[in-house]
């Protein structure tokens, strides 16, 4: 190709998917952490050593850099649950230090060091997002400087490929691959859709990769020559998984569940599991960043692995959703809350993503135990009638629909939105 959170208390009283107690109580977001782990060499091998948590459960970590020097890593917490304010932080790997660098009223993400010592990220605001900020320098005690671009843009995560030009992702009606010029000021597209992730600089080549995401799961990681801005496939992700790093040694790294696997790209090259960990905070890992010398890689993983994740990947391996589902409402409740973390939109997202696809009868069974977890979900209940109305029960569809809209607040202009849509389908309903 050329150019171009919640954590959730449920009661299991049976062992059907709608078998849950209407019963959910909403609490801050559960951690999620970041680990560094040595990386060891023996001739063509690599070999990752126990992880060491970095962050000790302090709010919600991402977004992980090196220090050009690979002493420290700079990162973004969320601390502030009210609000989910994201600032920079930085971590001294020697000795645990951790120092707040920014405490501005607006959000920064994706931090870097530039190469004259100063702080990259992208800032910006939720009221304006993708409207104002963007890419901005900041000195290294927090205080913005001066914007990257020439005027606002869509960008979500960044790399500086050389002294003029920036890789970047921009996540707009679908996510593209981008070069910045700082020469002439101009932004051009290069592939799309993209994960909305920092691009990773190839060792030893004047190129980037970035994964391709496939609704599917079969995703795909791509290279962008940086001189002929060409672009070409690498190799198949781990299925399901987007997030990559390479070892200066030219090894990229992907994690799934608890482990840890490696491909070196080649013809009839394979994913290799060279780590599994059985700590209950390493269920859900991935490899988001290897240091400069190679010795070290950051991970990241929450606390708890999402339940939306976990019944993705099952259906990802050949299992059917409602198969998947079942097996969960069949478990105890301490079982359940020990184990996941639950998300009322990843779930009614994940119900929805199968009904576009002709699932219907699959989706019912999780939109039946979102409902379950989250009474009160307008958003569960119009994915439900949605669902109904594939599968030709128009009188439950019907219900689901006045459903939602009797629990949408219809104040935002999604809310009203949804509303409408919910109003139309009933509408159609009696028509028939």
């Amino acid at each position: 190709m050329k150019h171009a959170r919640a954590l959730l208390t449920i009661s299991v009283i049976s062992a059907g998917p709608a078998a849950f107690v209407q019963e959910a109580t909403a609490q801050a977001p559960l951690p999620v952490n970041l680990y560094v782990a040595d990386i060891t060499y023996s001739g063509a091998g690599i070999k990752i050593g126990t992880p060491r948590k970095i962050t000790g459960d302090r709010g919600v970590s991402s977004q992980p850099a090196f220090t050009p020097d690979g002493k420290a890593i700079l990162y973004i917490s969320r601390r502030d649950s009210a609000n989910a304010q994201s600032d920079v932080y930085r971590i001294d790997l020697a000795s645990g230090i951790e120092t707040r660098i920014t405490s501005t009223a607006e959000n920064e993400n994706s931090p870097t060091i530039t190469p004259d010592g100063q702080l990259m990220v992208i800032r910006w605001i939720p009221a304006t997002l993708f409207t104002e900020w963007g890419p901005w320098i900041y000195d290294m005690k927090g205080n913005p400087v001066r914007g990257v671009l020439p005027g606002p843009d869509t960008v979500g995560y960044y790399a500086r490929v050389d002294a003029n030009r920036i890789a970047m992702v921009r996540p707009k009606s679908r996510t593209t691959m981008a070069i910045f010029d700082s020469r002439t000021k101009t932004m051009t597209d290069y592939d799309l859709p993209v994960a909305n992730l920092p691009p990773q600089l190839i060792p030893g080549q004047n190129a980037i990769s970035y994964t391709r995401p496939d609704s599917l799961g079969r995703n795909q990681i791509r290279r962008l020559d940086l001189k002929t801005m060409d672009t070409s496939v690498i190799a198949s992700s781990l299925p399901g998984r987007i997030v990559h790093a390479w070892t200066p040694r030219g090894m990229i790294l992907m994690a799934k569940g608890n482990a840890i696997y490696s491909l070196k790209p080649g013809s009839g090259s394979q994913w290799n599991q060279i780590a599994t960990f059985s700590q209950p905070d390493l269920q859900a890992i991935s490899t988001y960043v290897v240091s400069p010398s190679g010795d070290k890689v950051i991970l990241i993983s929450p606390m708890k692995p999402s339940l939306a994740a976990v019944l993705r990947d099952s259906i990802q391996a050949g299992v059917s959703l409602s198969n998947a589902v079942r097996s969960y409402a069949a478990m105890s409740q301490t079982q359940l809350t020990a184990g996941f973390d639950y998300s009322e939109g990843a779930l009614v997202g994940l119900a929805a993503e199968q009904t576009r696809r002709n699932l219907a009868p699959d989706a019912i069974p999780l939109l039946n135990m979102a409902i379950a977890l989250f009474p009160k979900s307008y958003a569960a209940h119009l994915a439900l009638g949605d669902a109904l109305a594939k599968t030709g029960s128009s009188s439950a569809a019907t219900a689901a629909y006045q459903r939602s809209l009797d629990l949408n607040p219809n104040t935002t202009e999604a809310e009203k939105r949804d509303a409408e849509r919910a109003r139309l389908a009933i509408s159609r309903s009696g028509q028939q």
